[in-house]
């Protein structure tokens, strides 16, 4: 695991590339560190280059310490973290480059239960599986269960495009 604090006036690749060898390079098929940056410039393009140099997660420099030992152990289970803060500018960033709405009608949030209905709301706001599971007092078997059927429900294929769906829709228990 490697903590790096961005430097704004540097380019990414040089940020990546000042980390000693063995957090950058290995031999092939070798599992390469995980990295978390902690932002200071949250612009899209640069967060997409950190993307692209397989950085796991993402903190804001002057993020709570919860904030930042979840995202540690987040990303210590080969999972990315990305605070809601950053996850919606990159979606707003890259929404614009994104095909249109497909012609034939999505399948309806109303389809859901009204726990799934509960736990879409949560899971949309960015929020962990365990801080689901925590505001709604579930296990985290059971979250992980609920967010499969969400998503198989609605045809989404990650929580990304939850979010996104989430985008202008409201999600109430009814």
């Amino acid at each position: 695991m490697v903590l790096v604090e961005d430097a704004p006036g540097v380019p990414v690749d040089e940020v990546i590339g000042r980390l000693p060898a063995p957090f950058t390079t290995g031999p092939p098929g070798a599992r390469r560190p995980r990295i978390i940056v902690m932002v200071r410039d949250d612009r899209v393009e640069r967060i997409l280059g950190y993307l692209r140099a397989d950085v796991r997660g993402f903190v804001c420099h002057d993020a709570p310490l919860r904030e930042l030992v979840t995202a540690v152990r987040v990303v210590v289970r080969n999972e990315a973290f990305l605070p809601y803060g950053i996850a919606a500018r990159i979606i707003d960033g890259i929404l614009p480059h994104l095909p249109g709405p497909d012609p034939e009608p999505s399948p309806s949030v109303s389809e859901l239960t009204p726990r799934e209905r509960e736990i879409f709301t949560l899971m949309a706001s960015g929020i962990s599986n365990a801080e689901i599971a925590d505001a709604c007092s579930l296990s985290q078997k059971t979250v992980k269960f609920h967010v499969s059927n969400i998503l198989r429900k609605l045809g989404m294929k990650n929580r990304i495009q939850a979010v996104v769906r989430t985008r202008g829709v409201r999600c109430a228990s009814a």
